[in-house]
């Protein structure tokens, strides 16, 4: 097991010179195992897998299962050389990430998972209003934060273009800038103002509230406000953990998915 100084200092290494073959098989002598046990448990934990298996045992999984543990590690992979791990370094120089890189991965690798579960149908979809008005009809506190986290991983992207879209043109540049700040605002304050009609709403409420939020957007603090919910299900209760796993990994706000390569 290798301590999170010589993690650290790998990753700082590939953060100044760039990714190499050397440091490639470095990385896979340090992270490898660690992150294929990631996938699995994560897997497992968003209900795409009935029981753990061991990575090495993957192919004898079913063909759309054995597919989504593929396709997760191509993607991921695809992340770490587009920008992941510099991300995470410099969080880490400034502060404001305190977690080991593993744990600081449990978000991509949970956003690529489901992403890739649906893509091949393992997992199911809600539909827009049942997403609101999960969100509505939460009773207890951690609930409704893992409720407002989900309705935010399933619909920012969205919500994002749809702002964008509806902004009166005097009004498209402040709104285009702080456009994260913008949807975080509409997904934490504006909807959970809006319960009474969510729930008795029929048809695109979505498309209503976001047509109605964009009229008075540039009126409220919107485009100062700091969002406090990660986009991401948090699974309160759930107690499986990867190797060495602590803590949910931060959110990167935009991740491509990959369309080719694969974990090496």
């Amino acid at each position: 097991m290798h301590d999170r100084r010589t993690e650290q200092a790998l990753l700082e290494r590939i953060t100044r010179k760039g990714w190499t073959e050397r440091s490639g098989q470095q990385f896979e002598s340090v992270f490898g195992e660690r992150i294929r046990w990631l996938v699995v448990t994560t897997m497992e934990r968003v209900g795409a897998l009935q029981w753990r298996v061991h990575p090495n045992r993957t192919h004898s999984l079913a063909d759309r299962r054995s597919a989504l543990y593929d396709n997760t590690l191509s993607d991921l992979w695809y992340e770490l050389l587009g920008g992941v791990v510099e991300t995470y370094v410099e969080g880490v120089r400034s502060q404001r990430i305190g977690q080991a890189f593993i744990p600081y991965l449990h978000g991509v690798v949970r956003h690529l998972v489901v992403a890739n579960a649906r893509s091949l149908r393992i997992i199911g979809r809600e539909s827009t209003a049942e997403l609101l008005t999960m969100v509505c009809e939460a009773k207890r506190e951690s609930t409704y934060l893992d409720r407002l986290a989900w309705l935010k991983f399933c619909l920012e992207k969205r919500v994002r273009e749809e702002l964008l879209a509806l902004s009166e043109p005097d009004a498209f540049k402040l709104i285009y800038r702080s456009i994260h700040r913008v949807s975080d605002y509409f997904f934490e304050k504006y909807v959970p103002s809006q319960c009474e009609r969510v729930s008795s709403s029929r048809g695109s409420v979505l498309s209503d509230l976001l047509r109605d939020f964009s009229k008075v957007a540039i009126e409220t603090e919107a485009h100062h406000y700091i969002g406090e919910v990660t986009p991401i299900a948090r699974n309160v209760d759930d107690g499986a953990r990867a190797p060495d796993g602590q803590q949910e990994g931060e959110y990167l706000a935009v991740m491509a998915r990959a369309r080719e390569g694969r974990w090496q």
